[in-house]
């Protein structure tokens, strides 16, 4: 493992017990089990299949990144991620709102 990767372990490892560590110092009845911690979303709850489908794969939303429905940290939107590459590989043509002028022929 290179020392990015140990880096990157570790620094997720010490978000993990942060936030894990946060719920615990709160009143069992208060625990959620789902938050930020350093601004990274956590959420160790076991939801619904939908849930994990929908962090990866919902055309209603146009944000790119996600809170994972299970674990620390963001999912990838894939459905935006389409449309946003649809976007850049197919411009739509400006529009204009002026009626536009048909070219008369030339009368001799």
């Amino acid at each position: 493992m290179g020392k990015l990767n140990t880096f990157a372990a570790g620094v997720a490892a010490g978000l993990t017990a942060a936030a894990i560590g946060q719920e615990l110092a709160k009143e069992p009845s208060e625990r959620t089990w789902k938050g930020a911690v350093a601004g990274v979303p956590y959420n160790f709850r076991l939801g619904e299949w939908s849930d994990l489908a929908r962090e990866y794969w919902n055309p209603e939303s146009d944000r790119l990144f996600s809170p994972h429905a299970i674990g620390l940290g963001w999912g990838i939107n894939f459905a935006a991620l389409l449309r946003r590459l649809r976007e850049l590989t197919q411009p739509n043509e400006p529009v204009s709102e002026e009626p536009s002028t048909v070219p008369q022929p030339i009368e001799r």
